[in-house]
């Protein structure tokens, strides 16, 4: 068992509590889907958790893992990336959700040091992806963004 995957756990469990809190205050006939992901959500990590606890049972062993994890963390990155996420759920609202995206992606994939020509492709089809599901396939509608309404 490794003080990691607890910690995983842990944060896993308490999402997936937050996601039920919010869908449950959705309309009935909008709870459906939703409730199904956070079930599956809730099996998934319960399995891990029973996983660990049967390894944990086998090997009697506890292993510290967090120096091992985070060797190599560069806070500047991990940092300016979290002040980046802040800036993208604020510009959404003004420059809509595909062109902040596409800035976000871009901007952080640079600031965390990925080679261009693999930054456009992800971004490309990342954006790809959220166009075929949510506007073409699931029909949900995007923020368009202050400017643009």
């Amino acid at each position: 068992m490794k003080d990691s995957d607890i910690g995983v756990i842990v944060v896993i469990y308490a999402i997936a509590t937050w996601f039920l809190v919010m869908t449950l205050q959705l309309p009935e006939g909008a709870q459906s889907y939703p409730l199904i992901l956070i079930s599956a959500l809730y099996v998934c990590n319960t399995l891990l958790l029973l996983q660990q606890i049967w390894h944990f049972k086998r090997h009697k062993l506890f292993i510290n893992d967090f120096r091992k994890i985070f060797q190599g963390f560069i806070p500047s990155q991990f940092f300016g990336v979290v002040i980046g996420c802040v800036i993208y759920l604020a510009l959404v609202n003004y420059l809509g959700y595909y062109i902040s995206s596409v800035l976000y992606l871009i901007l952080a994939q640079f600031f965390l040091k990925v080679k261009p020509i693999p930054a456009v492709i992800s971004c490309v089809c990342v954006m790809g992806v959220t166009y075929l599901v949510f506007s073409m396939f699931l029909k949900v509608p995007l923020p368009l963004g202050v400017l643009f309404e």
